[in-house]
């Protein structure tokens, strides 16, 4: 098997797991809280500069060489320069960064739902080692292990979706612009932080056998943008806009409510398997990037070992629940977007 080369239907769904994670886990609490009832607004009318967004970084795409990607050419323009590690070493600490949130959010669910009797330092240590092993086997064992897993994680979302219809009260998404303007466009800002992530696939142009195409670039946006506005819709019809806001998970949280019938009632650890295969494809991948950025290309078996030590370290350092949600509100997020952007 060849470990270097994937086909472009693999990007694709590389991108919805693991932005998929980002929009549809880490992002909505932010959005809910700044938009409130808006939020729906907000992420409607994202759509707009997302598929803008797109155009541009297929443009892009389209002036690298096949089987070429943005670091390989900014290494042969300016490997001369200071520019090129300093845009390595940013956006390598970016991917370590955007792991150890994914990591963290994940200890912080978990261990509030599920593993609150298992030592923290377990639970951290034996979900990065798992990463670790996708990492270290390269970018075909991670698209492979998502390619698997996508339909079910696919079906168990549909299946909360739907399933809590009864439930929703659709006229609790109304009036619009309560509270003026300004709510609902901090609410694009934080929808489109999560959105842009896919000018990454530029780094990994140079694993693709095929093209990549347009068409399917924009119809994965399009999921992208359904994968928040479906929860984010659900939690304000379901919870109401206020009670919504108060919510840290509101895609798990209408999970309790869902009932296939009088005797199938809390299926909510179905949503254990699609939480975990979101954040291990995007722990891993972002690793993997960063590893190639800080290591620019050369091979070094110490590389990644050594990202991953650092990542278990901080996930295990302790922190507070509210002031980890207050640094991605108003740091992380904020970053997130001009770093892309």
């Amino acid at each position: 098997m060849n470990q270097k080369m994937i086909q472009a239907v693999h990007i694709y769904i590389l991108f919805i797991m693991s932005t998929g994670f980002m929009v549809h886990v880490l992002i909505i609490p932010a959005i809910l809280s700044t938009a409130n009832r808006d939020a729906w607004l907000s992420v409607i009318f994202s759509t707009i500069p997302f598929i803008l967004w797109i155009l541009l970084v297929f443009h892009i795409y389209k002036k690298l060489n096949t089987h070429d990607d943005i670091l390989s050419l900014l290494k042969r323009k300016l490997s001369q320069s200071g520019v090129f590690i300093i845009f390595s070493i940013v956006f390598g600490a970016y991917f370590l960064i955007s792991a150890f949130i994914t990591l963290k959010y994940t200890f912080f669910w978990a261990n509030a739902n599920y593993t609150f009797e298992v030592p923290n330092f377990v639970s951290v240590l034996l979900f990065g080692l798992i990463c670790l092993y996708a990492s270290v086997k390269g970018i075909r064992t991670i698209s492979t292990i998502a390619f698997l897993v996508f339909p079910l994680v696919s079906f168990f979302g549909f299946l909360v979706g739907f399933g809590n219809s009864k439930n929703k009260n659709y006229e609790l998404l109304f009036p619009i612009f309560e509270n003026g303007y300004i709510d609902f466009l901090h609410g694009l800002v934080y929808s489109c932080a999560g959105l842009f992530e896919m000018i990454f696939l530029l780094f990994l142009t140079s694993f693709i056998k095929d093209r990549l195409k347009i068409k399917w670039l924009i119809l994965v946006g399009i999921i992208l943008v359904f994968l928040i506005l479906g929860p984010l819709v659900g939690a304000i019809s379901q919870f109401g806009p206020e009670e919504a806001t108060k919510l840290k998970n509101p895609a798990y949280e209408q999970w309790k409510l869902l009932e296939i019938s009088e005797h199938i009632t809390r299926l909510d650890f179905l949503s254990i398997f699609q939480w975990l295969s979101g954040a291990f494809v995007r722990i891993s991948l972002s690793l993997f990037i960063a590893d190639k950025l800080f290591l620019s290309n050369k091979r070094k078996k110490w590389g990644l070992p050594i990202l991953y030590l650092l990542l278990i370290i901080g996930a295990s350092i302790p922190w507070n629940a509210t002031s980890f949600f207050y640094f991605l509100q108003n740091y992380f997020f904020p970053f997130s977007l001009t770093s892309v952007a």
